[in-house]
């Protein structure tokens, strides 16, 4: 593509009533973005552009600054990456309607490798959280990439599996991928974590672009739309969670979910996909038949009897301190010494509420 046309994608990015489907209306009757960007009316409007949303852009183009708006994505190192360009995630191009634009901070992996993507409820139960950390680890070990929103709940947990993993992971997000915008703000350290790792965060919406609600669901098919699979491990029936497994349904795409306790909100949201066809999965080689490869062994050792006692009773499971005290026999304050100390060598994990597992 020619590279100065560039800063007209971007330009027209930014007038928001320009998605998908009026950006390929666009491509369709105009040589060039820049051609695009100049149009007269009556051209923008037999192009297929509605007499409204002509009128609104005419009003606000002559506000917008197509250089300043691409000069600053080069200053912060993000990448714009067109529908035309040879790096477009190939399996994005096949959606119903693909983003005309990706504004990418990072590297995009290699698309022929296997990508995952991993939704699931915000407010997830430890056995969701659990779960999420025990399948997603050994996959992304295995090569997988793994793709999720960067929401609190069982997405953040799956980046994090993955880190681990010291595998690789994109993060998508419902707002701009500029550090000042990424949403929830308590995870950009993680979405720091995720770029260090040589991943990505990826975003159809333009620098600057705030959390709104009805970006979310846009992001959802993305989200989607870039992989082979997408795994749903907590999520109510109206959910956003279910609204990505259908996009990867509507694409062919393989789905996959984590029965759940059959009291539980949040498993009637993968029982559901799984009455439907949806793949059920208890293990991690019930994803796209991978051979997990065998996580690192511990490099903690119980120092002293006291620490060798608390590690019997110890596993993956979470065990609250009531529990460990009546099965060491240890007094209080000795044990809770002890789970510090254990905690501070990376021997155990404090999950929340006095819970405590062994560390991977």
């Amino acid at each position: 593509m020619n590279e100065q046309d560039r800063p007209f994608w971007v330009a027209l990015t930014a007038f928001r009533p320009f998605g998908p489907v009026r950006m390929a209306r666009l491509a369709r009757r105009f040589p060039s973005m820049e051609r695009a960007f100049g149009a007269s009316a009556l051209e923008l409007t037999e192009a297929g552009i509605e007499p409204e949303i002509v009128s609104r852009f005419l009003q606000e183009r002559i506000h917008i600054d197509p250089d300043a708006l691409y000069r600053e994505l080069e200053v912060r190192g993000i990448r714009l990456v067109t529908i035309k360009d040879d790096i477009y995630p190939p399996l994005l191009k096949q959606i119903y309607d693909p983003p005309a634009v990706l504004f990418v901070r990072g590297v995009l992996p290699d698309p022929n490798r296997k990508h995952l993507a991993v939704v699931g409820s915000r407010g997830a139960s430890k056995y969701g959280l659990r779960v999420t950390d025990e399948l997603i680890e050994p996959v992304a070990r295995a090569g997988v990439v793994i793709v999720s929103g960067l929401a609190y709940g069982i997405d953040a947990t799956a980046h994090d599996a993955a880190l681990r993993a010291e595998g690789t992971t994109l993060a998508v997000l419902g707002s701009g991928v500029d550090h000042e915008s990424i949403y929830p703000s308590h995870n950009r350290a993680l979405a720091s974590r995720i770029l260090a790792s040589g991943g990505a965060l990826i975003s159809e919406f333009p620098l600057h672009t705030p959390p709104l609600k009805q970006n979310f669901p846009f992001r959802n098919r993305i989200i989607a739309g870039l992989c082979q699979g997408t795994l749903v491990v907590e999520a109510a029936i109206k959910s956003g969670s279910l609204i990505t497994a259908r996009s990867a349904m509507d694409s062919n795409r393989d789905v996959y979910a984590v029965p759940g306790p059959i009291h539980s909100l949040l498993s009637e949201g993968p029982h559901e996909l799984i009455k439907n066809g949806a793949t059920p999965v208890t293990k991690p080689e019930d994803i796209f038949g991978i051979e997990p490869m065998p996580a690192p062994v511990s490099a903690y050792q119980p120092a002293n009897e006291e620490e060798t006692l608390v590690w019997s009773r110890l596993s993956r499971t979470p065990l609250h301190v009531d529990e460990l005290i009546r099965s060491t026999q240890l007094p209080a304050p000795k044990l809770m010494s002890t789970l510090t100390l254990m905690e501070m060598k990376g021997g155990i994990t404090h999950e929340g509420g006095q819970f405590y597992t062994r560390s991977r």
